[in-house]
């Protein structure tokens, strides 16, 4: 596959069930090497077999929403989404701020300290979004993010997921199958 996006657009990758849109989510991640080819993002190369490059999930910068969240169930609400903030990106003067200000924007704070295996699903899925963007990564992957959700969590979750994207400069990558 080739995709290129600039900053500030969105690319839909757009496939049925199988078609390996989630794999190519979890190779831009650095989830899984690539066997051939070259993943970059700008001028900074994250994966190339050939020239035995390989940049560690950590490093990349991304911020993904899965679809079924993978969020941390034995944390709290305001732990899984300040996650990022632990590993030095942020001052440490700057992160309760930081957290209080996230939580309020994605209608979190009533809920920050309900563990996430006590959520709902779009519950689950506000604090996936909340913390994917905590650490203002540079390119954002959206792996089917609505798609276990019922109908009316659906609508709440695009809404903020509208927002939020018009407030993400960097490129978008949305992997849905509707």
């Amino acid at each position: 596959v080739s995709l290129e996006a600039d900053s500030g657009e969105t690319v839909a990758l757009l496939g049925p069930n199988g078609a390996g849109k989630s794999t190519i989510v979890s190779a831009l991640t650095g989830l899984i090497p690539i066997d051939r080819g070259r993943i970059a993002l700008g001028s900074e190369v994250f994966d190339d077999p050939e020239g035995k490059v390989f940049v560690p999930p950590e490093r990349r910068g991304i911020g993904t929403v899965f679809q079924d969240y993978l969020l941390f169930e034995h944390m709290t609400v305001a732990q899984n989404v300040g996650f990022g903030l632990s590993k030095g990106n942020v001052a440490k003067e700057d992160r309760s701020r930081l957290l209080s200000e996230t939580l309020l924007r994605y209608g979190l704070n009533d809920l920050a300290d309900r563990r996430a295996r006590d959520l709902s699903g779009g519950q689950k899925q506000r604090v996936a979004l909340a913390r994917a963007l905590m650490t203002e990564p540079r390119l954002l992957l959206l792996d089917e993010p609505t798609s276990s959700l019922d109908a009316s969590a659906r609508i709440e979750v695009r809404r903020q997921l509208a927002d939020a994207l018009a407030g993400f400069s960097g490129p978008r990558l949305l992997v849905t199958h509707d």
